[in-house]
């Protein structure tokens, strides 16, 4: 009996890890196509997936676009998709009408109405004509943001402005988009952070520097401990964390002695580290796992005082948004409300966030989308055997 359970809990474990990371490589394809801009994005409609070609289809699913590119479509900006056929890229619109010839070898999604594209190894960036704005002589770049655009020449990472000029001189061995008025640079494997103006506001010093400068406070690592800095580059809370996370709704989540707990932004303990796991807040509320004899209690919630709201009994989790949180029993997918509530009982192998209402599901080898009260809108019936392809349908952002 024994040996049954372990089997079955090992068998949830998997299912958890590979539903986690189908979430990852969704996060991580739709970060990279959007950019780091601050617009407010919503949802398009849908990528779909058809004898391993991807086209478009709308929120209620009808066909907009044929499935005949060789890579899925990730966003629409400035009206405005990049496409792959037959080893080049260009743009369509949401009709499939092709507004930028199928010429380049890669190219980025619009940003601050340019595109950064590739012609025989060089980068460059074009309008939404497909005018050249600033030629094609760099080794590398990437999409604009504040304005400015980090690119690659000699061998060392710059940025540029809207005319091609280096606002920033080439110097660097690896650099980031700028996000919030800040940037992190590398040089001889050691981070620092610097402004718009190119003026350091820390040493080259850290080993690891969270790249989003979303909050007043900025995640850093100097050999195996964690710390944070403020935007002047002044350390607020000592380097002492062996595990840290970036802060969200005002709490960090920090590690000590292999337990989680959450700190405020002065450094004080706000929720004892006592959970073998812990999420990030979202919506008030973070899943944690607290520690068990056999290690394999489920996941419960809490509210940001460390009181429990929602009592464990999941073996995954996905965190709130929207008011909603994908969560699993056993080797199925649910939703519940913030009360802990179920609004759709677990039934799936996997379940994406909703977006504009709207969530894909994993049935066996199948895909389909599903609206908050669980109705299917699209039907449950692309292809998920695919490696390249994480969902027979992807979330498709504007």
């Amino acid at each position: 009996m024994r040996a049954k359970k372990n089997k079955k809990r090992k068998k949830n474990k998997i299912i958890t890890a590979l539903c986690a990371a189908l979430v990852v490589i969704f996060a991580l394809i739709l970060i990279l196509s959007l950019g780091a801009n601050k617009t407010k994005w919503k949802l398009a409609g849908f990528s779909f997936m058809e004898n391993e070609k991807f086209g478009f289809i709308d929120k209620s699913g009808v066909v907009k676009i044929p499935a005949v590119y060789d890579e899925r479509i990730y966003s629409f900006s400035e009206n405005l998709a990049a496409v792959l056929l037959n080893g080049k890229y260009g743009y369509i619109d949401k009709s499939g009408t092709h507004k930028i010839k199928i010429t380049f070898d890669s190219a980025r999604a619009f940003s601050e109405k340019l595109a950064a594209v590739s012609l025989d190894g060089r980068y460059g960036y074009i309008n939404a004509k497909g005018e050249f704005a600033i030629p094609a002589i760099f080794e590398d770049a990437y999409s604009f943001n504040g304005g400015l655009a980090a690119v690659k020449t000699g061998g060392y990472w710059g940025y540029i402005n809207k005319k091609g000029v280096y606002a920033i001189n080439a110097q660097y061995d690896a650099a980031s988009n700028f996000s919030n008025g800040f940037a992190a640079v590398e040089k001889n494997g050691l981070w620092g952070v610097i402004d718009k103006k190119g003026k350091l506001i820390t040493g080259i010093e850290y080993h690891e520097i969270n790249k989003t400068f979303d909050s007043p406070l900025i995640l850093v690592k100097k050999d195996n401990s964690f710390g944070y800095i403020n935007k002047k580059g002044k350390l607020i809370i000592d380097l002492e964390y062996k595990e840290a996370g970036v802060f969200y709704e005002n709490l960090g989540r920090i590690g000590v002695n292999g337990l989680f707990g959450y700190i405020n932004k002065k450094g004080d303990i706000k929720i004892k580290p006592s959970y073998a796991e812990a999420a990030d807040f979202s919506e008030g509320l973070a899943f944690v796992r607290e520690r068990g004899t056999d290690g394999n209690l489920g996941y419960s919630a809490i509210n940001k005082k460390g009181e429990l709201i929602i009592s464990a009994q999941f073996s995954g989790y996905r965190n709130y948004k929207n008011g909603t949180a994908a969560v699993s029993v056993g080797d199925k997918w649910g939703v519940i409300n913030k009360k802990g509530r179920y609004i759709i009982n677990p039934r799936y192998d996997a379940i994406s966030d909703f977006e504009s209402g709207l969530a894909i599901v994993r049935l066996d080898d199948k895909v389909g989308v599903i609206n908050k009260k669980g109705n299917i809108v699209i039907e449950i019936k692309y292809n998920n055997k695919d490696s390249r392809n994480y969902y027979g349908l992807s979330m498709v952002m504007e």
